[in-house]
């Protein structure tokens, strides 16, 4: 899923959440050449609270995107997407409020169970880069064990 074509202001957040921040985190993660200190931390704080550790409803979204760039963006920006998945799990929890919220065509959406689905979608896409990219073998492998664990806080 392009970041572009995502209506990011339509998907609700506190009123800290920027949705004209959003696409442009992600085509700048997309677009990343070299590893740099934390190149996940634009896209944890537009579609979060990094400090805080939560998760705005846009997170949902930006899981897909991330599943695209980890399919579709070899090297840095792989490795950056898989790392902000992994810096989530179990660690991030909704913002208050905003656990669920009633998506564009009506359907109410759990913030932790829909990105906890779409990473269980992606798990073959998933395998077969991991054979193929060794520099992010162990990084899939990461998060696949913790997408099999579920949403289990890190305490």
């Amino acid at each position: 899923m392009s970041p572009q074509i995502v209506d990011w202001a339509a998907i609700p957040g506190p009123k800290w959440y920027q949705p004209e921040a959003v696409a442009e985190a992600f085509a700048a993660l997309q677009r990343s050449a070299h590893n740099g200190p934390d190149q996940g931390a634009r896209i944890r704080s537009t579609v979060g609270n990094d400090h805080a550790g939560t998760l705005y409803p846009a997170a949902v979204a930006g899981t897909d995107v991330l599943l695209e760039i980890i399919t579709d963006c070899p090297g840095s920006p792989r490795q950056a997407a898989l790392c902000v998945l992994l810096d989530w799990w179990g660690c991030f929890q909704p913002e208050p409020g905003y656990e669920s919220y009633t998506d564009q065509q009506g359907e109410t959406i759990e913030v932790i169970t829909a990105i906890v689905e779409r990473v269980g979608q992606a798990v073959g896409t998933l395998q077969l880069i991991a054979e193929q990219d060794s520099n992010a073998r162990a990084l899939i492998r990461e998060l696949i064990t913790a997408q099999n664990r579920g949403w289990t806080l890190v305490e």
